[in-house]
């Protein structure tokens, strides 16, 4: 019985593990594995991983960036191998060290392991939570997955969603904290572990951003060569993702030093000459002479794909870009299983000024609420300031939320509205999260941003690439560079373009003055200014292909406008359907990418409802 639901929860991870597949199932445990062969492809180190002399047992997601130093290390303990893989090398260290060996990993993984000896499990997520892990209380013991859709096989874990999980999704584009979409399922925190016994479950926080690394006496240039570098680290070949954008460009720069093995780069060719970034990429590309491969995408989010997407992931679609990713991955794939990128640099070098300004808002606010009301509030609806003031949480939520509770509600059903009283739960647990997390209102914004939106984004990108078999490597995130970017100051990362660029931001919008009269990731831009195309350094970030605005009312759109507006829509449970075409017939009229974000959320989460009712 036990194999058998096994087998059926394993089985909707295929896509992550195309290689390989195993499981072992004990009186005390049960583990089951899809393997994705990177390093050591030999079926020797296929998992669950065995060690019968140690009495340990392993499945493991993810790379260990520094196993050869820690093997070389075990070597010298007498510690013997029978593998190349960093698999063995995590149950070695186990073994010699304890859990405490998780602090001497640089890496991504999410792992589970036993110790026969003492009957104890752990459930591991790394640092910043690049590699997803989810869990259930089931009857007899933990239930755990990299993704919910397995572990809704189990018998007895419910698929009934979350209200606060949805509500979160909608709000912010991802489930923040431990909920997941499932009211029965819960999402391990990164830096975090599980202890499992017989009698109990315990989590232990063992890495925290605001208790910095030591790195010692490390540049910035020698932590990003040096993670590229262990980035590297494969069996099988590495391509890296050129957008033509800064963080791609800086990773190109540094493959291009690294003399064994130079990384052929893709670009996705957006059929949309407005938006076709591919010139900047290629530009790169031939500057520093790595082999390119341009891969042609469509300019529109195409239904199919989505849907295709929503059903590997088991989650609904929130980032508009996901598709393209997904697609460009699919063309990697065929050729290769390790894709490099550059996410995480916006979060760790202050990429988003609307965002990291809010200090230069509040001060704003501050001076126009000694103004008369009949000066003063004309002053704020021209630059962009709410009509009263407001807290700088409030400020900040306004800035970061796509769905506004107020929103939610005067869309909501009878039930729904109901239910988003749980909105109460939300709000506190971001309010909690944000200032939790520093003195000053940029250390908060940036705690947050590391602790909470970075891992939500990171999981997308490890899902979106392993729906297409491919390993996404994302070197900016490494602890040390992590350590290091918060050591250092606001002004390294955000400056002003000259002088009197604050006076002339001072009454203009931040959505205006942002990457015009301000330089965003200022410390990267400045590193690598004369070794990268200054056409590169200098422009701005160009966001989605298609402006979600303008495809919220034409005819990209139309097929996932009738999943909603035709027949019987699943989001019918939650959303008023006659409230919601009211609400895009009177905001159509003026589209604007912010209503574009909010149609394309409710869509993607219908198609989401559609997917786990069928």
């Amino acid at each position: 019985m036990t194999e058998r639901n096994l087998a059926r929860c394993v089985q909707r991870l295929a896509h992550r593990g195309p290689d390989a597949s195993g499981s072992c199932v004990t009186p005390s445990f049960a583990f089951a594995h899809r393997r994705l062969s990177i390093i050591d492809p030999d079926p020797r180190s296929n998992q669950p991983f065995l060690d019968d002399e140690l009495g340990l047992a392993v499945t493991y997601n993810g790379e260990i960036y520094n196993y050869r130093d820690l093997r070389r290390d075990l070597l010298r303990r007498g510690y013997r191998f029978r593998t190349e893989s960093d698999t063995e090398v995590l149950c070695k260290a186990f073994a010699c060290w304890g859990i405490d060996s998780v602090k001497r990993l640089r890496g991504m993984f999410a792992f589970a392991i036993h110790d026969q000896k003492t009957g104890t499990a752990f459930l591991v997520r790394d640092r910043l939570g690049i590699k997803p892990l989810y869990y259930a209380c089931a009857d007899n013991g933990i239930v755990f997955a990299s993704q919910p859709s397995a572990i809704l096989h189990w018998p007895r874990v419910r698929s009934k969603l979350d209200p606060v999980g949805l509500s979160s999704f909608l709000s912010y584009r991802a489930v923040f904290g431990e909920r997941s979409l499932f009211a029965d399922i819960r999402k391990l925190q990164p830096g975090t572990w599980l202890k499992i016994t017989a009698q109990s479950h315990e989590h232990t926080r063992w890495w925290d951003p605001a208790h910095l690394d030591d790195i010692g006496d490390c540049s910035l240039e020698m932590l990003i060569g040096g993670a590229v570098e262990e980035h590297l680290a494969a069996d099988t070949p590495v391509a890296a993702l050129l957008s033509g954008g800064l963080d791609s460009s800086v990773l190109a720069f540094e493959l291009s030093r690294q003399s064994a093995q130079k990384p052929t780069c893709f670009t996705g060719v957006v059929c949309d000459d407005e938006y076709d970034e591919s010139p900047y990429a290629v530009e790169v590309a031939k500057s520093l002479k790595l082999a390119h491969v341009l891969v042609r995408l469509p300019g529109a989010t195409s239904l199919d794909v989505v849907k295709r997407l929503t059903a590997l992931r088991g989650h609904p679609v929130g980032m508009h870009n996901e598709a393209a990713m997904y697609l460009l991955a699919r063309a990697v794939g065929h050729s290769h299983k390790v894709l490099l990128t550059g996410e995480g640099a916006d979060e760790i070098f202050l990429g988003y000024s609307r965002i990291f300004r809010l200090s230069f808002d509040l001060r704003r606010q501050a001076v126009l609420a000694a103004l008369p009301d009949v000066i003063g509030r004309p002053a704020r609806r021209h630059i962009g300031l709410p009509k009263f003031k407001a807290s700088e949480f409030d400020l900040f939520l306004a800035r970061y939320t796509y769905f506004p509770q107020a929103e939610k509600l005067e869309l909501g059903t009878p039930a729904w509205r109901r239910d988003i009283v749980h909105d109460a739960d939300l709000i506190d647990w971001m309010n909690n999260a944000y200032h939790s997390g520093g003195a000053t209102p940029v250390e908060r914004i940036r705690q947050f941003f590391v602790r909470h939106h970075l891992p939500a984004l990171l999981e997308m990108v490890d899902n979106t690439t392993m729906a297409a078999g491919v390993e996404s490597r994302v070197p900016f995130t490494d602890h040390r560079i992590v350590a290091l970017a918060l050591r250092m100051s606001f002004s390294e990362h955000l400056r002003w373009k000259h002088a009197f660029a604050p006076f002339q931001a001072a009454f203009t919008s931040i959505e205006k003055f942002s990457e015009t009269l301000d330089v965003s990731k200022a410390a990267l831009r400045t590193l690598y200014e004369d070794r990268i195309p200054a056409s590169v350094i200098t422009r701005k970030k160009l966001g989605f292909p298609l402006p979600l605005g303008k495809w919220a009312t034409d005819q990209s759109s139309a097929p996932f406008r009738d999943l909603i507006f035709k027949d019987c829509p699943a989001i019918a449970d939650y959303l008023d359907v006659g409230a919601l075409r009211r609400w895009y017939a009177r905001h159509s009229q003026a589209a604007n990418d912010r209503f574009g974000k909010q149609l394309w959320l409710i869509c993607n989460l219908e198609v989401f409802l559609r997917e786990l009712s069928s």
